[in-house]
């Protein structure tokens, strides 16, 4: 008989579920499914009730605590705690492994010619294939393996560019941007038609080209004329009755302008607009006769009027801004109140709640530990501890009939020992037989367990083992 030991992983032993289904290239069996993936089994183990799942698959499963086998369910063979799934009660299946790894298979990616077997699929295609579809770390598109360094480098709207000019990097969508508020960009001067002026320099060129075209000192009274800087003095000597003729017009716009404010600073007013209009035209402004005042008095009597109004008005604004200022003052702080109030309960409600998902912790603790007692009972009770066993299988018919079918191919019997503190040990029987025998004989193998006591006992186990069919 076989002797074998039990070793499932603690943690999570690769990181991936089964393979998908369409790289077989022959029919797919049932038997080489994941119980829970539903995919083709990667790195099988078996569990008590016979069902095989993925290493990942099954430590992920239980990595929360025991869980029901789904699949034991589904056939309406649930059975405790054969089919409680959980740490320790599941072994490598290298039977099923080696099934698994032989059966040929054929890439699916698009456009793909490679196959092989499960195995080198696994070791040297899986992660490596050309054809394999990608998402861009950038931007996410999706893309063949062999397109994505062709996309980062030429294709990929968020990939980093190094400006040629200025060095520094930015995203090719924001190319136009950077141009825009590149220090280091080409400039042209419009005067002089110099090029490769970089924009930080552009404004100190300009100042000192004397080619460039800026707008005459006349520009704020009417004068459009755009004049290369070394020619505005011949310029305004060409031009100098037009500047004359429209700074007139601008300053008897003032005058009009003036007649509607007070006498009292007419006068001030136009002092200071003629003394700012330049020293051409101080002569003729002075010259102009005093505005009448008998329609300015009427206008300021008017203006006092409407003032006294407009006082009165505000007043009264003043008042019911008061009041309305007043009664803010009691809502806020009646508001505040109310806020106080309510961060209050909203504390109380977060500890309540803290305390119910303690105690919600703690009840789920509970029991899961009334369940484990349970089946600890329920194994002390099966157990020996004297070496003898004897394993009657009830229902036989229907459980051989069940293990032709697929459904459940092996059993486990309950765990028996040596001693009290001897090895721990079980059967495992499959009813169609396995390997070479599936289909003409019973298998039957000798399992030993992981015990309490294995830190005592002599390793490797050589004890001599006999099984007898009654």
């Amino acid at each position: 008989m076989a002797a074998q030991e039990p070793s499932p992983p603690s943690s999570l032993e690769g990181n991936k579920p089964g393979f998908p289904k369409k790289i077989l290239a022959n029919k797919l069996e049932d038997k080489h499914l994941c119980n829970i993936c539903l995919k083709i089994l990667r790195r099988p183990f078996q569990a008590q009730c016979g069902h095989r799942f993925c290493s990942y698959c099954f430590n992920k499963a239980v990595s929360s605590g025991p869980q029901k086998c789904s699949a034991c369910i589904k056939e309406d063979i649930f059975e405790e705690p054969t089919s409680i799934l959980k740490q320790g009660c599941a072994f490598p299946d290298n039977a099923a492994k080696r099934e698994v790894e032989a059966l040929e298979a054929v890439c699916i990616n698009e456009e793909c010619s490679w196959t092989g077997t499960i195995k080198e699929y696994e070791a040297n295609h899986e992660g490596k294939c050309d054809f394999r579809i990608l998402p861009c770390p950038s931007c996410k598109e999706l893309l063949r393996a062999n397109e994505l360094e062709r996309h980062n480098e030429r294709e990929c709207p968020e990939r980093t560019l190094n400006c040629k000019y200025c060095k520094e990097p930015f995203h090719f969508k924001n190319i136009k941007a950077h141009d825009e508020i590149c220090p280091k960009y080409p400039m042209i001067c419009e005067g002089c038609a110099k090029k490769k002026i970089p924009r930080e320099k552009y404004v100190d060129h300009i100042k000192l080209c004397t080619k460039f075209r800026t707008p005459c000192r006349f520009h704020v009274v009417g004068c459009d004329m755009m004049v290369e800087k070394e020619k505005i003095h011949d310029h305004e000597q060409a031009c100098s009755y037009e500047h004359l003729n429209l700074l007139l017009h601008f300053i008897m716009g003032i005058k009009v302008n003036l007649e509607c404010l007070q006498p009292q600073s007419l006068e001030l007013l136009k002092m200071g607009q003629l003394s700012g209009a330049g020293a051409p035209v101080q002569g003729a402004c002075a010259l102009l006769p005093p505005p009448p005042l008998h329609s300015e008095k009427t206008k300021v009597a008017e203006l006092s009027r409407r003032c006294q109004e407009l006082e009165l008005k505000v007043s009264t604004f003043e008042n019911i801004v008061c009041v309305l200022n007043r009664e803010m003052e009691r809502s806020a702080t009646t508001m505040e109140a109310y806020n106080r109030q309510h961060r209050l309960d909203q504390d109380k409600i977060e500890i309540l709640n803290n305390k119910v998902r303690q105690l919600e912790r703690t009840v789920g603790l509970r029991d899961l530990s009334i369940v484990e007692m349970e089946g600890k009972m329920r194994e002390m009770s099966a157990a020996t501890y004297d070496g003898v066993f004897v394993w009657k299988i009830s229902d036989f018919s229907k459980k051989r009939q069940d293990a032709v079918a697929g459904r459940a191919p092996a059993m486990f019997s309950p765990a028996f020992y040596t001693s009290k503190y001897g090895y721990k040990m079980c059967l495992r029987i499959y009813l169609n037989g396995d390997g070479t025998g599936r289909g003409t004989h019973l298998s039957l193998f000798f399992v030993v367990m992981r015990g309490h006591s294995d830190a005592l006992l002599k390793w490797p186990f050589n004890q001599k083992v006999s099984v007898i069919n009654f």
